[in-house]
C-alpha cells in the first residue's frame, strides 16, 4: 500500500523544490478528519514554522496510512508569500514559504450487518457467520460477492434454491462506518422427492440395472428388511407420516433434516452391528421444474462386527458404553485399545484391581456379493482376585496435615454402601501422587519427592489393599528480593500489594503464573492491549533463596474515542446507555466491555450482543467501540407439567379424613411474556397454573432498572388465586401489589411493598355458626418490608453459607384493611461442611401475628399454616397447628416456630445421597401459647384432644438423587407425638345438624414426602 501512496503523491509533490522552505500552513481535504486536529498535530512530523523536508513528507504518509483510517492519501505543496525576482520572473523568491495540502480518502469499517426477510432455517446467526463480515474490520467491496455466495450456499443447504439475495451499503464517512443490509426473498422451500442409493450394499442390483438405484415412495406399512432401499428411505423420515404410517407427500428440505436422515440410516446399520458402514451424501440433485431435491447417497454396509467377552460377563448395553467403536462407528486399533482401558477401569471399580484385559480381532468372509462378512472382536478378561481398598496412608508430610491431603485425592477406602470395594486403580493412584507433588511445588517445595505404593494383603488380611504415599518435602524456597521494572512508581506499589510473590514468601511457579495474569489483566483493563510480562530468577547467596525480577512493558495506551450503538429498532437508546461501562475518553478496558455485554444480555431483550473495536489494527491512541445488537423476540412462551403426591386426597364434602389421604394431583402451568415493553426494557408477564387444588393467574409488570439504577427495580402485579390446599376451606383471592426492591450488595436485598387483597372463604368444612368471624370475607391492605441475605454457595444444593430473611408488615384501615394486625416472619438457615462431602444444615422459622383492631380474630386466610415437605415433615401439607373442635380440620394460628436439622451425606456412588433429619415445631394459637412441651397435656389422667399448642418432633431418613435441575428427594418421617384430635364421620350437612358420628383421630405417625430440591 505504501507504493500506491508513492504513485499518488510523486507527480504532485516530491518535496525537492521545497526542501528547507518554511512550512506556513497545513490544510486537510476534506477539512473534517476521523482524527481530531490535536491528534493529527501530535501524529505528523510536519511543524508549521519549521523547515520542510522530503523525509518528513514520506514519514507523514506512512504514519497516516498506519492509523488505518485512510484508503488513499496524497500531498500537494504550493508556495505562499513569494515575490518574483526582477531578473528571474519565473523563479520564486528563495525566502518564500510553503503551504501543504493533504487530501485523504477515508477507510470504512464494517458496522451493523442486518438481514431482512429471514426464513429460518438458516437462522440469522448462521447467515451472518457465513457472510464473514467481522464487526469493526476494514470494509472492502470486493469481498461482498464472496459473502453473498456463502450466504446463498447456506440457503441452498436448507432448501431455499429460489431465494434471491440483495444488499444495500450505507456508508458513514464521518464515523468510518459501513452498514450492510441484506434483503432476502426466500421463496418456497424445496421438498424431498425420494433418494438415490449407490454403493456396495446394492451392487448385485446395480449390476443388473447398470445404474444407481432410485427409490421414490416406499409402500405404506409394508414390512421389509432393514437394508432394503425402501426401508432405508423410510428410516430417513423424509416422507410425511406419523410413526409407521405414511402420508402423501414429502417433507421440506432443511440441512438438519438431511443430516438427521443420514444419521438414521447409519443407526440402521449400527443396529445390525455394522460399525464400519459408510453413509455419505454425494450431492443434492435439484429439479427446478418441481422445486424438489433428490439426495444421492453412497452406501457401504461393511461387515458385521461382533464384540464378545471371555472370562467375565459384561452386558451388551455396558459394552456399548465402554467400547468406543460403537460411538465412533469405526473399528480402529486405537479405539480397541481404549476399550481395553475402559474395561479395566470398569472392573477395577468393582474391586478387581488386578484385572487384565486384552483383545483379538478375526475376520470371516461370506459368499461373493453377500452381506455376510463378519469380524469378531473378543475381549479376554482376567479378573483375578477381588480386593478392597481399606487404608490410605500418608507419611512424611509436615507442611500440610493429613486431612488436607486426603481431601484432595480421589482414592477412597471401602464404604458399606457408597464404595463397596473402595475406589482404586493404579492410574488414579498415580494421578493422586502427581496432585500431591504439584500441591507442594505450588507452595514453594521445588525439590519435593512423592512416591506411591500399593500394599497387598494389608496387615495380613487377604485380598485387602492399602496405598501409601511417602513424601520427602525437602526445604521450601523463599524469595529474598523482588524487583519490578517498567511501570511508574505508583503502579509498582499497587502491583506489589496484589502479587502472590513477595519478599519472605515461598517461591513457586504457580505464584509466578498468578502474578503474570494479574499484571497483564490490570494493564489490559486499563487500556494497554500490548502489555508484556517477563520474569528472571537469580540465585541468592543463601541456599534455597532466589531474587526475582519482573519486567513489565505496558506499551501504548488506547482510549475510547466514541461508542457507537447499532441495531436498535424497538429499544430506546437510553436503555443501552444506562448499561454502558465505558464513556468517551476512558481507557479501553476489555473487562468493562465484557461487563457491558453481560449487562445487555442480562436485560433479556437482546438475542445477540457483539462488541468490537473499530479499526483494530490501526496505530492510533483513540478507537471507536462498536456495539451491534440483535433484539430478541418480543414474546416468550412457557409450558410446564408437574404433579403433587402426598396426603392431599380425601373428598371435599366428607369429614372422614381431616388430615387427608394419599392423593395425586397433576399440575399444568403456562405463561406468556411481552419483553421490552415500550422499548424500555420492561416486561409484562402473565403466568397461570391449574391443578386439582389450585387455579392461579398472575399478571405482572416489571421495571428492572428504575431511574437507570441497576440495583433498583419496581414490580406491579395482580393476582387471582382459587385454592383448596388447606383442606379446611377453599379461598378465592384477588390481590394487587407494588414492590420496590433495592439490591444493597451482592448478597443483600431490601424490598418494600404495598398490597391490597380481598379473600373470600368458600367450601368451609367447619361449622360456620361456631366460627363466624373466621369465615368472613377478608380485605387486607398491607405495607411490608423484607430483607434478604443470601450467602449460599449454591441455592439449589447448598454446601456452605447462610440464608436469612426478615419480612415485617402492618395492616391498617388507612390501607383499606377491614382488620388491623402486624405480621413478622423470620428465617435463618446455616450450612456447615463436615469434611469433604458431608453437610450439616439447619433452619429456624419464626412467625408472629398480632391483632390491633377491627375483627376480634384474624381471618382464616391470613393465618399461619405449616406442615409438609418444606416445613414440618411430621405433618401432611398445611396440617400443623390448632384444629376445629368438632370436625378436626386445621384452623391455622397466629404464631409459628419451626426448626429443622439435616445431616446430608453421600450414599451410593456420586449421584445418590442420603439425609438424616429432625424437625421440631408447630403452629400455635397465639404467641403466648408457644411451648416446647413435647406432647399433648393430660387432664385428670386423660389426654387433652383439644391441646395443639406443643412442640411436635419428627425424625426421618431421606434419599436425594442428583439431577441437572436439582436433587429429587424422597423423605420418610416418624413423629411419635403426632396430634390426636376429635373428629366426625359424616358429611358437612351432618355437621351442621349434629348428626355426624364423633370419632377420635390422629395424624399418622409416618409421613411420606416426594418433591424436587432440598428442603431448605
Amino acid at each position: 500500500m505504501s507504493g500506491t501512496f508513492a504513485q499518488s503523491v510523486q507527480p504532485l509533490f516530491d518535496g525537492k523544490e521545497f526542501e528547507g522552505k518554511r512550512l506556513e500552513r497545513i490544510d486537510f481535504d476534506p477539512p473534517t478528519q476521523p482524527m481530531s486536529p490535536a491528534e493529527l498535530r501530535e501524529l505528523l512530523p510536519l511543524r508549521v514554522g519549521q523547515p520542510l523536508r522530503a523525509a518528513d513528507i514520506r514519514h507523514a504518509l506512512q504514519l497516516l496510512y498506519d492509523t488505518g483510517h485512510y484508503s488513499d492519501v496524497s500531498i500537494e505543496g504550493t508556495p505562499v508569500g513569494s515575490k518574483p525576482v526582477q531578473d528571474k520572473p519565473d523563479k520564486p523568491d528563495e525566502a518564500a514559504g510553503v503551504a501543504v495540502r493533504i487530501s485523504t480518502q477515508f477507510a470504512l469499517f464494517v458496522s451493523g450487518v442486518s438481514i431482512v426477510g429471514l426464513a429460518s432455517p438458516p437462522n440469522r446467526n448462521s447467515l451472518l457467520n457465513a457472510a464473514k463480515l467481522e464487526l469493526g474490520a476494514p470494509f472492502q467491496a470486493k469481498f461482498m460477492e464472496q459473502s453473498v455466495a456463502n450466504m446463498q450456499d447456506r440457503m441452498r443447504a436448507n432448501g431455499l434454491y429460489r431465494a434471491k439475495l440483495a444488499y444495500q451499503l450505507a456508508p458513514s464517512p464521518e464515523t468510518g462506518e459501513m452498514s450492510i443490509r441484506f434483503q432476502l426473498a426466500p421463496g418456497p422451500r424445496t421438498h424431498f422427492a425420494g433418494a438415490t442409493f449407490v454403493g456396495k450394499l446394492f451392487e448385485s442390483k446395480l449390476a443388473e440395472s447398470k445404474s444407481a438405484l432410485r427409490v421414490q415412495a416406499p409402500s405404506p406399512l409394508k414390512p421389509a428388511r432393514s437394508t432394503t432401499p425402501e426401508s432405508l428411505l423410510r428410516a430417513t423420515r423424509w416422507r410425511r407420516g406419523f410413526g409407521p404410517i405414511l402420508f402423501p407427500g414429502w417433507r421440506e428440505v432443511t440441512e438438519n433434516r438431511v443430516q438427521d436422515g443420514l444419521n438414521r440410516i447409519r443407526n440402521v446399520f449400527l443396529s445390525e452391528n455394522r460399525l464400519q458402514s459408510r453413509v455419505a451424501l454425494l450431492e443434492l440433485n435439484y429439479t427446478p421444474s418441481s422445486n424438489t431435491i433428490t439426495p444421492s447417497i453412497e452406501l457401504d454396509a461393511g461387515p458385521v462386527t461382533e464384540v464378545r467377552t471371555t472370562g467375565a460377563k459384561v452386558s451388551r448395553s455396558k459394552l456399548r458404553q465402554l467400547i468406543p467403536i460403537y460411538e465412533e462407528r469405526a473399528v480402529e486399533p486405537g479405539l480397541l485399545t481404549e476399550g481395553d482401558r475402559n474395561l479395566v477401569d470398569y472392573f477395577q471399580s468393582k474391586g478387581y484391581f488386578e484385572v487384565a484385559v486384552s483383545h483379538t480381532q478375526t475376520q470371516s468372509s461370506g459368499s461373493q456379493g453377500s452381506q455376510d462378512d463378519r469380524q469378531i472382536i473378543e475381549y479376554n478378561i482376567l479378573r483375578n482376585a477381588r480386593h478392597k481398598l481399606v487404608a490410605i496412608e500418608i507419611t512424611g508430610n509436615h507442611f500440610f496435615d493429613t486431612e488436607t491431603l486426603r481431601e484432595r485425592i480421589s482414592l477412597r477406602e471401602n464404604q458399606t454402601l457408597r464404595y463397596r470395594y473402595g475406589r482404586y486403580s493404579p492410574k488414579l493412584r498415580d494421578q493422586d501422587r502427581d496432585l500431591i507433588r504439584d500441591l507442594y511445588r505450588s507452595n514453594g517445595f521445588r525439590a519435593v519427592k512423592v512416591t506411591a505404593s500399593t500394599m497387598d494383603n494389608y496387615q495380613g488380611r487377604v485380598d485387602e489393599l492399602g496405598v501409601r504415599f511417602e513424601i520427602e518435602e525437602g526445604q521450601p524456597w523463599f524469595i529474598s528480593g523482588l524487583q519490578i521494572d517498567g511501570p511508574a512508581p505508583a503502579e509498582v506499589e499497587y502491583l506489589r500489594r496484589r502479587m502472590q510473590s513477595s519478599v519472605g514468601q515461598t517461591f513457586s511457579d504457580s505464584n509466578l503464573a498468578a502474578d503474570r495474569d494479574m499484571a497483564l489483566s490490570y494493564y489490559f483493563d486499563n487500556g494497554y492491549p500490548n502489555a508484556t510480562f517477563d520474569w528472571l530468577q537469580e540465585a541468592d547467596g543463601e541456599a534455597n533463596r532466589v531474587n526475582l525480577r519482573y519486567t513489565i512493558k505496558p506499551g501504548e495506551r488506547q482510549y475510547v474515542r466514541n461508542i457507537f450503538v447499532r441495531g436498535l429498532e424497538t429499544t430506546r437508546p437510553q436503555v443501552v446507555q444506562s448499561r454502558l461501562g465505558l464513556k468517551a475518553g476512558d481507557p479501553i478496558s476489555q473487562a468493562q466491555i465484557a461487563a457491558t455485554q453481560q449487562k445487555l444480555y442480562d436485560s433479556g431483550i437482546f438475542s445477540r450482543v457483539q462488541t468490537a473495536l473499530q479499526n483494530p489494527l490501526g496505530q492510533e491512541a483513540y478507537k471507536n467501540v462498536l456495539l451491534q445488537m440483535d433484539e430478541a423476540n418480543r414474546y416468550a412462551f412457557n409450558l410446564g407439567f408437574g404433579a403433587e403426591l402426598g396426603q392431599i386426597g380425601g373428598g371435599v364434602n366428607t369429614l372422614d379424613a381431616p388430615a387427608g389421604t394419599t392423593g395425586f394431583s397433576p399440575r399444568v402451568s403456562a405463561g406468556i411474556s411481552r419483553l421490552n415493553f415500550w422499548g424500555l426494557g420492561h416486561t409484562v408477564n402473565l403466568q397461570g397454573r391449574v391443578s386439582n387444588f389450585q387455579q392461579r393467574a398472575v399478571l405482572s409488570y416489571v421495571v428492572p432498572q428504575l431511574a437507570d439504577d441497576p440495583n433498583l427495580s419496581l414490580t406491579y402485579s395482580t393476582l387471582f388465586d382459587s385454592s383448596h390446599d388447606v383442606r379446611t376451606f377453599a379461598a378465592r383471592r384477588w390481590e394487587g401489589s407494588i414492590q420496590l426492591a433495592r439490591r444493597l450488595s451482592r448478597a443483600s436485598t431490601l424490598q418494600a411493598r404495598v398490597s391490597y387483597r380481598k379473600v373470600t372463604v368458600g367450601s368451609l368444612i367447619i361449622n360456620q355458626g361456631l366460627l363466624p368471624l373466621l369465615s368472613q370475607p377478608d380485605r387486607v391492605g398491607l405495607f411490608a418490608l423484607s430483607y434478604i441475605q443470601d450467602r449460599r454457595d449454591n441455592s439449589v444444593d447448598t454446601h456452605r453459607g447462610i440464608y436469612n430473611t426478615i419480612d415485617a408488615g402492618i395492616s391498617l384501615p388507612q390501607f383499606g384493611s377491614a382488620s388491623s394486625f402486624t405480621r413478622v416472619l423470620l428465617r435463618n438457615s446455616t450450612y456447615h461442611p463436615i469434611g469433604r462431602e458431608w453437610v450439616l444444615a439447619r433452619t429456624l422459622q419464626f412467625g408472629y401475628q398480632q391483632r390491633l383492631a377491627g375483627l376480634t380474630q384474624i381471618p382464616l386466610a391470613e393465618r399461619f399454616f405449616a406442615g409438609g415437605a418444606s416445613s414440618q415433615r411430621g405433618f401432611p401439607d398445611n396440617q400443623a397447628g390448632p384444629r376445629d373442635v368438632d370436625s378436626g380440620f386445621p384452623l391455622g394460628g397466629s404464631a409459628m416456630l419451626l426448626h429443622s436439622t439435616e445431616l446430608r451425606f453421600p450414599l451410593i456412588g456420586d449421584n445418590i445421597g442420603g439425609v438424616f433429619f429432625h424437625d421440631m415445631g408447630n403452629v400455635y394459637s397465639s404467641i403466648r401459647n408457644v411451648s416446647f412441651r413435647p406432647g399433648q397435656r393430660f387432664v385428670n389422667g386423660a389426654r387433652d384432644l383439644q391441646d395443639f399448642d406443643y412442640m411436635v418432633h419428627s425424625v426421618g431418613f431421606g434419599i436425594r438423587y442428583r439431577t441437572p435441575i436439582g436433587p429429587v428427594r424422597v423423605d420418610l418421617s416418624y413423629s411419635p407425638d403426632s396430634p390426636r384430635f376429635h373428629g366426625l364421620k359424616g358429611t358437612i350437612e351432618q355437621l351442621y345438624t349434629n348428626q355426624g358420628t364423633p370419632t377420635d383421630q390422629r395424624i399418622s405417625t409416618f409421613q411420606f414426602h416426594f418433591s424436587l430440591g432440598q428442603t431448605f
